[in-house]
């Protein structure tokens, strides 16, 4: 057995899939780029921290069940004048939600309120508060 499918299988015991999956490749990255350890060991703890905030943002868009994935840089704002650039912005950054502030989207059937709303849903999961 090889050092690296050692290495491989002692990476997967400690729950590190992604990086064992990848090592080769980022053994060779860091052969080629004359890596310190330091900086190679950097380099495997940032791409599996990488990979894993990947896979629980997957996992939680998922577990949401959007009827449909939209994202608020989609959102056209000339077909809404009832709000303002500003306006959406603030509701962007979710700030309400950490005041605890309750939202109420008020409007007539057809303009968009379900739409906020999966927009305002969907950022929240991708930055959780």
């Amino acid at each position: 057995m090889s050092q690296i499918q050692q290495l491989q299988d002692i990476l997967k015991t400690l729950r590190l899939v992604e990086t064992a999956k990848h090592l080769p490749t980022l053994i060779r990255d860091a052969e080629q780029k004359d890596l310190s350890f330091t900086q190679f060991l950097l380099d495997v703890t940032t791409y599996e921290q990488s990979r894993r905030e990947e896979k629980q943002l997957n996992n939680r868009l998922k577990w949401a069940a959007f009827p449909f994935s939209k994202t608020l840089e989609e959102f056209n704002l000339k077909e809404q004048k009832s709000l303002s650039c500003k306006q959406l912005n603030r509701l962007k950054d979710l700030t309400w939600t950490e005041q605890l502030y309750n939202l109420i989207l008020l409007g007539p059937p057809g303009v968009g309120n379900y739409r906020k709303f999966l927009f305002m849903a969907r950022n929240k999961c991708i930055f959780p508060i």
